[in-house]
This record gives structure tokens, C-alpha cells and sequence, in this order.
């Protein structure tokens, strides 16, 4: 009985030991998984430690972006107008100067003679209309080259211009031999500085005139009356009589008679350099070694720029033009936008103030004499006599645009247009001339002067005879038109670049932020390594 207990407790204790282990199959599997449990635990972290890194970059750079095109956004228009500042000084250096010193834009003169047709029917004292017929246009090249330039502690420049003609037969109509009949402005001038003198030295000097002047007229060639010059006794004479009440700078007489290739005959300019103002840019500050003409109050100013240079001209009415040849400077007035070679600017040209005297504008009565008199002209006509050695030369626009009626209808042959204006055209954020067309009409005013009868054949006793009128144009060339559009669109354009820049570096961010979001809630650390160890299943 004792042995069969025993041998029933032993079985009894190996069906419990049997009944707790697992089998070896069992043990092996669960040790797999937890091996691999924590590998996947491993892999995990490295996996979001690599997220991270992904998520940095993007962030990264997506803020670096933003923060770049943000900025160049608000500061570009400065930079760019820094940039453009640099260039368009005028220093040793800059890109402004080569330009400036030897313009290489074409640049031509066209000159447009009249011819009087009717000298027969005067000189037989018809009382006749003058008649005139415009021959021409004969054109000339022009070039500009600044010499002796000076640079002074300032900010100015001090030059001389000289200035070059060559004429182009292919593109004139007639040739330089053709003949032009006019008035003789030696013997007008003469007249004209004479009417003071006494009647004696009045008659004298008709006398003598007439000893070597049939009449009035004169009849020459093209070249002659521009650039070669016309000889007359009277300059012989004049050599040998330095005490004669007037003064005769040449030897002959031509519109533009020394002038070419001439270095002094426009005189020595001071100009500002825009480095210290850059407003200022352009500007002339002296001319003959002065700040003022031989006009009063502010007429006399010089001021304005010579038409080469100009800062930006945002906003402005109107624009000062100093001219040499006029011994003063032109207001232009703002006249509305235009195109050329595709670049949009703002045109600007004269108006009924420009040659006003006072009669409309009395801001202009400083072109007159402070007691007004005969020689005060009506609207229209701006006397340079004192700018022109005593003759008695006006200036008008082409054809008398804009000219009073009491010197306008005394011609015949004449028609003014809103074509003759004297126009600039400027691109407005640069400052670059588009297109100019300086456009003069060249006057001699012949008045009835009691003793010298040789100067009164003119049917009317006051008349402004045309002599001929000039165009000096200037166009943007193609290669500087280019340039100039490519300067704009890079202006109008690099916004729109860091515009884009700031919307990627946005896009880049939110990538970033939401690519790690994404991981973080899909691939949460939250079940423990060992959680099979739990399943009830497995501890039964």
C-alpha cells in the first residue's frame, strides 16, 4: 500500500512539471519575436531619426527661401536704383562716361533752306507778300567729343564739346551746290546796329555799302550759307577800321562758319557730375567761365542739362534744356507717353511759353528789355541778337509755329504743324533719352532804318524773314535699346522671381512639417516589446 502511494504521488508530480513547461518549438518561437521585436523597435528609431533629417532639410531651406525672397522683395527697387546710381555717375569709371565723352548713338543734323522766289517783283517795289520755297532737307552727320575734360573737387566736370559734320548726299534731298536766294544778313546787321547812330553815319555807310551791293539779296550755295562761309568787302574794310561801332568777329559769314570741328566755338561747360546729388546729374552749372547769361533775372541763369545726361525723371512736368546756341535754356513740358524700339517713356516738348516774352506768360518778360520797346517782339520769337555778335537773329519753331500773326502773315509759303515741336523723349526710370528732335528756326528781323536805303526794300517795313530751320535728331540705336530693355525687365521682372522663391520656401515648409506629422502619428512607440508574454492564450 505505501509503494503504490508513492509510485501515485511521483506520477502525479511529473503530469504537473509536464503540464508547466512549454515545448522547446514553443520557447524558440517566442524568442524569435522578441529578437525581432526589438530590431523593428531599432529600425523604428533610426527610420524617424532619418524623417527628421528629411524634415530639417526641407524646413530648412523652405525658411531660407522665405526669408531671402521676402527681403529682396522690399529691397530690390533700392538696389536696383543703387545699381543704377553707380553706373550712371559720371566718374572716371562708371559705364555713363565712354558714352557720354564720344556719343556713339548716329546722330544728324537736316537743315532746311529757304529760298525766296519772288526777289523780281520786290525789287520792282510791288507791293508784294515775301514768298519763300523750303528746299532741302540736306543732312548731315554729327558727332560729339568731350576734350580737356577736368575733373574739380566739386563734384563737377569741366569740358570742352567739339562738335563734327559730314554730310550724307544719300540721305538729303538736293545737293550742297544748290543755290539759295535771301536777304544778305551782312547788310542787315549793319542796318541794325546802325539805327541809333546819326543820320550823317547812316547815309555814309549805305553809300559805302552800296559801292559792292547792288541790293538786299544775295544768292549762294548750300555749303556757303552753312559751313563754308560767304565772303563780302565789308569784312576786308572792317579788318582795317578796329574803331567802327560794331564788331565783325569773322571773315565771312555762315550760319555755322568755324564751327565745325571747332573745339572752342561752343565754349567751355561745367557740368555736375551726380556724385554728391544724384538729382542733379546733367546738369550745367557754368558756361564761359559763368553762372549767367546776357539776359536778366532768371532768364540770365544757366541752368538745365545739355540733353546727354539725365537722372530718373519720375513725375516731372517738365524738363530744362540748356542750349548754347541760344545763349539760355528751354522749359519742355510734359505732353504725353510714347514707345520706341518697344520701351515705353514720356515725351516732352515745347508749348506757347517757350519763345513767350511776356505778352502771355509775364514770367518770361526778362527776354525783353525791363522798359518794353519796338524791339520786344510779340509771342513767339525769342531775341538772341546779344547772343549772336548784335545781328538782329530770332529763334521760332519751323515753319513760325506758335509765331504772332503780325510777323506769321507776312510770309508766304510757310506751314506750321504740331510736327515742328521741339521734342525729347525720355525713358523715366533710367533717365535715357528714347528719341530727340531738336527742332530751331533761324530768323533775321528787318526794320525800316531811315538813311540806310540799301536795307529798306522789303515791301513791309518789319518783317522776320525765315532763313532756314534745323532738326537735330537723335534715336535710340538697337544694340542701346536692348540694353535698355534688358535693364527694365530685369528691373519689372526679379520681383516676380523672389515672389516665386518665397512661395517655394513656403511650400517647402509645409512639406517638411507635414512629412514629419504624418510619420510621427502613423508609426507611434506605443506597445511594449514583450507584449506577447500577455496573451492569455499563451499562459494556459
Amino acid at each position: 500500500m505505501a509503494r503504490e502511494e508513492r509510485l501515485g504521488l511521483r506520477m502525479h508530480l511529473d503530469a504537473l512539471i509536464q503540464g508547466c513547461a512549454e515545448p522547446t518549438w514553443l520557447v524558440r518561437t517566442k524568442g524569435l519575436k522578441v529578437r525581432n521585436r526589438i530590431h523593428s523597435g531599432t529600425q523604428s528609431r533610426s527610420n524617424m531619426v532619418s524623417i527628421a533629417v528629411k524634415s530639417g532639410f526641407l524646413m530648412g531651406f523652405g525658411a531660407v527661401f522665405v526669408v531671402v525672397g521676402a527681403v529682396m522683395v522690399v529691397y530690390w527697387p533700392t538696389i536696383f536704383f543703387a545699381q543704377l546710381q553707380k553706373m550712371m555717375m559720371l566718374t572716371k569709371t562708371s559705364t555713363s562716361f565712354s558714352i557720354w565723352r564720344e556719343v556713339p548713338i548716329p546722330m544728324y543734323l537736316e537743315c532746311y533752306m529757304f529760298n525766296i522766289t519772288n526777289v523780281d517783283e520786290i525789287l520792282a517795289g510791288k507791293n508784294v507778300t515775301l514768298k519763300v520755297e523750303q528746299l532741302g532737307p540736306y543732312v548731315f552727320r554729327e558727332q560729339h567729343t568731350k576734350e580737356d575734360i577736368t575733373w574739380n573737387d566739386n563734384n563737377t566736370v569741366t569740358f570742352y564739346n567739339r562738335r563734327v559734320w559730314h554730310f550724307q548726299p544719300d540721305m538729303s534731298n538736293g545737293s550742297v551746290s544748290d543755290n539759295i536766294t535771301s536777304i544778305n544778313p551782312i547788310i542787315v546787321t549793319v542796318g541794325h546796329i546802325m539805327r541809333n547812330e546819326p543820320l550823317f553815319m547812316r547815309v555814309a555807310v549805305n553809300v559805302f555799302m552800296g559801292m559792292n551791293h547792288k541790293n538786299l539779296f544775295l544768292t549762294a550755295n548750300v555749303s556757303s550759307w552753312l559751313f563754308d562761309g560767304i565772303t563780302d568787302p565789308l569784312f576786308d574794310i572792317a579788318a582795317h577800321f578796329p574803331d567802327l561801332p560794331f564788331e565783325i568777329p569773322f571773315d565771312r559769314f555762315g550760319w555755322f562758319y568755324s564751327r565745325n570741328e571747332s573745339k572752342e566755338y561752343d565754349g567751355v561747360f561745367v557740368m555736375n557730375t551726380g556724385t554728391a546729388d544724384f538729382s542733379q546729374l546733367g546738369n550745367v552749372e557754368m558756361w564761359r567761365h559763368s553762372n549767367r547769361t546776357m539776359y536778366r533775372d532768371h532768364c540770365g541763369e544757366v541752368r538745365g542739362s545739355t540733353g546727354e545726361l539725365w537722372a530718373p525723371e519720375l513725375g516731372q512736368e517738365e524738363l530744362v534744356v540748356f542750349s548754347s546756341d541760344l545763349c539760355t535754356y528751354l522749359i519742355l513740358s510734359k505732353s504725353g507717353p510714347l514707345t520706341v524700339e518697344g520701351i515705353e517713356g514720356m515725351q516732352y516738348s515745347t508749348n506757347d511759353s517757350t519763345f513767350d516774352n511776356g505778352h502771355k506768360y509775364p514770367s518770361m518778360a526778362c527776354y525783353c528789355d525791363e522798359v518794353r520797346d519796338e524791339n520786344c517782339l510779340p509771342a513767339g520769337a525769342l531775341n538772341v541778337s546779344a547772343c549772336r555778335f548784335g545781328s538782329p537773329a530770332f529763334v521760332t519753331l519751323p515753319h513760325f509755329l506758335g509765331v504772332d500773326s503780325h510777323y506769321a502773315d507776312k510770309i508766304d509759303g510757310l506751314e506750321p504743324n504740331d510736327e515742328y515741336k521741339f521734342r525729347l523723349a525720355l525713358e523715366m526710370y533710367t533717365g535715357m533719352p528714347l528719341q530727340v528732335f531738336a527742332q530751331l528756326q533761324i530768323n533775321m528781323l528787318v526794320r525800316y532804318v531811315p538813311g540806310i536805303s540799301l536795307n529798306n526794300q522789303l515791301p513791309d517795313g518789319d518783317t522776320l524773314v525765315p532763313m532756314f530751320w534745323f532738326r537735330q535728331e537723335v534715336r535710340i540705336s538697337d544694340d542701346y535699346a536692348r540694353l535698355a530693355r534688358f535693364a527694365l525687365n530685369l528691373r519689372d521682372g526679379m520681383p516676380y522671381g523672389f515672389y516665386a522663391l518665397t512661395a517655394i520656401g513656403i511650400l517647402l515648409l509645409i512639406v517638411g512639417i507635414a512629412y514629419l506629422m504624418r510619420k510621427l502619428l502613423k508609426s507611434p512607440e506605443t506597445a511594449p516589446i514583450l507584449n506577447e508574454t500577455n496573451n492569455p492564450e499563451e499562459t494556459r
